[in-house]
C-alpha cells in the first residue's frame, strides 16, 4: 500500500502547508511508503486522485473543496478498492466533524497511519456552467442552492482577514440582502414539488452546512440518503430571523423550512440560480443529485 498525498498549498489562505513538514517528518519515521503531490489549481486534486493505482490510500491534505475534489477523482477512477484518507488543513472542518476525523495534526496523523476504513456515501450532482454546458462532480458535503455562491466567494476573498465564523457570517448577511426569492420545483424521489419565493435551498449529506452553519437533521455517513432543506416564504428580515437558528441548528425546525429526505433530487427554476458546493460556486440550475451509497472507503471514518 502506498499513501498518495495530494496537497493544497493555498488552503487556509496559504497557512495549511505549514503543517506539511511536520507531517513528511512523521511519515518518514513510520517507514510507511508514501508520495505526495502538490496542486496547482482548481481541478488538480481531482485528475491526481482519478490517477492512483489500486491498492493506493489517497490523502486529501487541504480543507473541504480539496477533500471534496479528491472524492471526485476517486468516485472517477472507477477503483472500488481505493481508500480516502484526510489530513486537514483547512479553515472549516465540516466534513472531518461529520465523519468523527481528528484535525489536531498529531491525531490525524495516527488516524491515517492506522488505516481502518468504513464505507460512507458520497454525492453525485449534474449542473450547467455559465456557458449553457452539462457538467457533472462528485461531493462529500452539501450544494447550497441560492446565497451560497455569494456567500462562498465573500468568505473565500476575506476569511484570512476576517477569520472564517465571521467572514462567512457577513457574507450571509450581504447575501440576503442582495437577494430575490425564486419560485423552484423540486423533484424528489420521483414526486414533483413547487416551492414558491425561495431564498435558499441546500442539498445535504452532511448537516455542517459551512463554518459554525448547521441543521439538526437525522443524517448519518453511510445511510443512503439525503436531506433537502429550502428556506420559502420569509422576507429578507425574515430570513436575518431565522439566520441564528442555522448557528444552533434549530432553523430545521421552523415553519419557513420545507425538509425532505431522499436518495435523488432534481432542482429547477424560470430564472438563473446560482449552484455552489462543498464551498465553492460552481455553475447553475438545472441541478441533478443523487446519493452514491458507500462509494467510498473513508479511513478513520463512522457509520454511527
Amino acid at each position: 500500500m502506498t499513501l498518495r498525498l495530494i496537497m493544497n498549498p493555498t488552503s487556509r489562505s496559504g497557512r495549511g502547508r505549514h503543517r506539511w513538514a511536520a507531517w513528511e517528518k512523521a511519515l518518514q519515521q513510520s517507514c510507511v511508503e508514501f508520495e505526495c503531490a502538490v496542486t496547482a489549481g482548481p481541478g488538480d486534486a481531482a485528475r491526481l486522485a482519478s490517477e492512483a493505482q489500486p491498492d493506493d490510500t489517497l490523502v486529501a491534505v487541504g480543507g473541504d473543496g480539496t477533500i471534496s475534489e479528491v472524492i471526485d477523482g476517486l468516485v472517477r477512477s472507477g477503483t472500488p478498492d481505493l481508500k480516502l484518507g484526510i489530513l486537514y488543513a483547512g479553515t472549516s472542518p465540516d466534513f472531518c466533524r461529520f465523519h468523527k476525523i481528528p484535525v489536531e495534526p498529531t491525531a490525524a496523523l495516527e488516524t491515517l497511519l492506522r488505516g481502518n476504513a468504513a464505507p460512507i456515501d458520497a454525492v453525485q450532482i449534474e449542473y450547467h456552467r455559465g456557458d449553457g454546458s452539462a457538467a457533472t462532480a462528485v461531493f462529500g458535503c452539501s450544494s447550497n442552492i441560492g446565497l451560497g455562491a455569494a456567500v462562498a466567494d465573500f468568505a473565500n476573498r476575506n476569511r484570512r482577514y476576517l477569520g472564517d465564523t465571521l467572514g462567512t457570517g457577513i457574507g450571509v448577511l450581504r447575501a440576503i440582502l442582495k437577494s430575490a426569492p425564486t419560485d423552484m420545483t423540486l423533484e424528489i424521489d420521483g414526486t414533483e414539488t413547487k416551492l414558491e419565493k425561495v431564498r435558499h435551498l441546500v442539498v445535504l449529506k452532511n448537516p455542517h452546512i459551512a463554518s459554525g452553519l448547521k441543521l439538526n437533521m437525522d443524517l448519518h455517513p453511510s445511510d443512503g440518503r439525503l436531506a433537502v432543506a429550502a428556506i420559502h416564504g420569509v422576507t429578507r428580515r425574515g430570513l436575518v430571523k431565522l439566520l441564528p437558528g442555522f448557528y444552533s441548528g434549530a432553523a430545521a425546525n421552523s415553519p419557513s423550512v420545507f425538509i425532505r429526505y431522499a436518495a435523488h433530487v432534481r432542482v429547477r427554476a424560470p430564472s438563473s440560480v446560482s449552484v455552489e458546493f462543498d464551498g465553492d460556486a460552481r455553475g447553475f440550475l438545472p441541478a441533478d443529485i443523487r446519493i452514491l451509497p458507500q462509494a467510498i472507503q473513508l479511513v478513520g471514518g463512522s457509520d454511527d
